[in-house]
């Protein structure tokens, strides 16, 4: 059987585990004939052999018994065939096995049999599943041949019943209407599941709010029966009503006040003091059936006869006053005890209705705290391809700005490189100058150049000189020097300046005393 979280919660999860199967009391009689025929082809074995001893009873009714276990028409329906071939017992116990059952068949208020094929939806809403049985009358051992003689000789006297035994895998819940009298069937599962404290079976009042609860028994199978002291079932019915009605009415006068057997019947304080109120009314009527009898000879039998007659009267009024006080005080411990239920069931009520509002809040928080992390996902994943975009765009930034500098610094070689021709060195010399000199800053390469030009206008372009000393070159730097100062720095020492202009110049004189002399050829 299923058992859901809230159940477990209400403390519910052995009492479910174990309660899987029940018993129901109904009257058994015996029977030699039968008018069916189509039941006495099938147990016409049964009948006569001396073996055995059949008996026949209702096992089950399509009803709400006083135990409120709901027997639905339709679930009794699906299993009327399981009883078949199924062991009776003694009480209950299945040690003491006493017989089977060897046959089944529905039959309906009326005693009519209702056949297989009829349609669910013409079932009618009340009907029995009658069964036969055999009783095991043959044993060697002489306890089991007295026993079984015993048990079908308290059958035969009106004293015994039979009490229905079965399995079932779940159950729903029936609710009546307390005030409409309206009847409905409400399914047990996980949002329903609180309900279960509330019937009878597992200790609640059978009630909640408006509503008389039962349990509806689904899949149920029947798994044989038993023969006990005690009817269960009012509205047992043997084919005949005026037998069964016979045996109840002189054998039972409490029927209608008994319910569902679970166990075997113990005999409480009140019914033993009930016993022996009438045992004592009992000994005084005969004690007084005596006295008449007694000549006038035994006068003194007759005082002392008497006197203990008083004396008894005397204990019954007085066990009669200590019975009504006692019932007195159950009466008021019964009025607090269903006090003490009332307050329980309330605060149970508000217990559930607290649960409930922390449910709803903790699911409330839940999802707000999804709804933010499924927020920061997103954010994270639009920040991430940001990023991406971000670095894509650099690298493409990147690459434009060296493509630039390439283009810059081509562009520079290039007007370098044009001065120094218009200076009047070859095409060959000045990129080798420009090369040569590329770490040079812009005034300080123009520098040069304008030195260079300079120089070479100095020269007559029709008179063909010799080539130029490297003493004569340097005379020229210097001639330029003194018309304009060049900054040949590089860096921000003082130090490191005049040894750059240092190298610097040297490397202009040898350079342009180089140039200088190869265009003079």
């Amino acid at each position: 059987m299923i058992i859901y979280p809230q159940e477990t919660d209400d403390g519910l999860a052995e009492k479910l585990s174990l309660a899987s199967s029940i018993s129901y009391a109904s009257a058994i009689v015996p029977c030699d004939t039968l008018e069916q025929n189509i039941i006495k082809t099938k147990i016409s074995a049964s009948l006569n052999d001396s073996d055995l001893y059949y008996v026949q009873s209702i096992l089950v009714s399509s009803s709400w018994n006083k135990n409120d276990d709901i027997f639905d028409k339709q679930e009794v329906w699906a299993a009327k065939s399981t009883p078949e071939d199924k062991p009776t017992n003694l009480e209950h116990d299945e040690n003491i096995i006493i017989g089977h059952i060897t046959s089944n068949w529905p039959i309906d208020e009326d005693g009519n049999i209702l056949q297989d094929s009829i349609a669910s939806e013409d079932l009618p809403d009340k009907f029995h599943i009658v069964t036969g049985s055999v009783i095991y009358r043959a044993y060697s051992n002489p306890e089991l041949k007295e026993r079984a003689e015993k048990l079908i000789s308290e059958i035969q006297a009106g004293k015994k019943y039979v009490s229905m035994e079965c399995y079932f895998k779940g159950f729903d819940y029936g609710l009546i209407n307390k005030t409409s009298g309206q009847y409905k069937i409400l399914s047990r599962n996980n949002d329903t599941a609180y309900l279960t404290k509330y019937l009878r079976a597992y200790g609640g009042q059978g009630e909640h709010e408006d509503y008389k609860i039962g349990r509806v028994l689904r899949d149920i199978t029947f798994s044989g029966k038993g023969f006990v002291d005690r009817p269960a079932n009012p509205e047992s019915i043997i084919f005949n009503k005026s037998i069964i009605s016979d045996i109840v009415n002189k054998k039972n006068d409490n029927l209608e006040e008994t319910g569902v057997l679970e166990n075997k019947p113990t005999i409480s304080a009140d019914t033993e003091n009930m016993i022996m109120s009438e045992n004592i009314e009992k000994q005084v009527a005969e004690i007084n059936e005596k006295l008449d009898s007694v000549s006038a000879n035994c006068a003194d039998q007759v005082a002392e006869a008497k006197a203990t007659a008083s004396e008894l009267e005397q204990t019954n009024k007085q066990l009669e006053a200590a019975m009504n006080e006692k019932d007195e005080m159950l009466k008021k411990e019964k009025t607090k005890s269903e006090e003490i239920s009332a307050e329980l069931e309330a605060l149970a009520k508000e217990h559930d209705d607290e649960k409930k509002k922390m449910e709803e809040e903790m699911k409330k928080a839940k999802s707000d705290l999804e709804e933010a992390v499924s927020t920061i996902s997103e954010k994270e994943e639009a920040l991430k391809a940001a990023q991406t975009q971000l670095e894509e765009a650099n690298e493409v930034i990147a690459g434009y700005k060296m493509k630039e500098e390439e283009m810059a610094r081509k562009d520079k070689a290039m007007k370098r490189k044009a001065s120094l021709v218009e200076a009047g060195l070859e095409e060959d010399d000045a990129s080798a100058a420009v090369e040569k000199f590329e770490a040079l800053d812009d005034e300080t390469f123009d520098a040069m150049a304008m030195m260079m030009k300079k120089k070479a206008a100095m020269k007559p372009v029709e008179e063909e000189k010799p080539k130029a000393s490297e003493d004569e070159a340097e005379a020229a730097l210097e001639e330029v020097e003194a018309e304009e100062t060049i900054d040949l720095s590089v860096g921000n020492d003082e130090s490191e300046t005049e040894s750059a202009e240092a190298s610097v110049r040297n490397e202009l004189v040898e350079f342009v005393s180089a140039r200088l002399g190869k265009t003079s050829k």
